[in-house]
């Protein structure tokens, strides 16, 4: 049987050794769920030349205009994804207008696990996490709530994808209207939906 001392200084090595541990356990966990802002079969139409910048892979759209990262942390975005071999990520890319088909759509909301902040915190992430419910106590906080278009056309272009999200609390609103996301995409895109 364990005496009173050594219980109390095993209480006390998980004590200051689960929030070490803890910074180590950043993750990102995505739930899937099927929604329809924009169904397959609609199109999404490149309008204007879109440049890649060097070391990215998408090109993102806030306002009706393109930048390299979202600058308005609060407000919808979109982005085009893209496959780029890694000898291309060296230099920069356009995006030349043209055509694509939706051939998949989905909502996901990507969440980061939070680094713990108090002791209590981190037992209790500690304590949890054999059972897999650990993230889901540590689920508060805004999240990327992103509205997910796979695209497909004839052309080569490494597009693969319109993504639109908004950073928010998700039990505040849901992802982008597709009012919200014809504004963020300005005139840089046209979006069809398919009858």
């Amino acid at each position: 049987m364990t005496s009173k001392p050594d219980f109390l200084k095993t209480v006390a090595i998980l004590l200051c050794i689960t929030p070490v541990t803890a910074i180590a356990l950043t993750s990102s966990v995505t739930f899937y769920t099927s929604s329809t802002q924009v169904p397959e079969g609609s199109s999404v139409a490149i309008n204007q030349p879109l440049t890649i910048e060097s070391g990215n892979s998408k090109v993102y759209m806030q306002r009706g205009q393109a930048m390299s990262r979202i600058e308005h942390t609060y407000e919808p975005y979109c982005y085009f994804a893209t496959k780029r071999p890694k000898a291309e990520m060296k230099i920069t890319a356009t995006l030349q207008p043209t055509a694509f088909t939706v051939v998949k759509e989905y909502r996901r909301r990507d969440q980061t696990a939070s680094l713990p902040y108090d002791v209590a915190t981190s037992v209790s992430i500690g304590v949890s996490i054999g059972s897999g419910t650990w993230l889901a106590r540590a689920e508060g906080g805004p999240q990327n709530l992103n509205y997910y278009m796979k695209l497909s056309n004839d052309s080569q272009s490494p597009v693969t994808a319109l993504v639109c999200g908004v950073y928010a609390q998700p039990d505040e609103r849901g992802i982008p209207t597709i009012d919200e996301i014809r504004t963020a995409v300005g005139s840089l895109a046209t979006i069809t939906i398919a009858d």
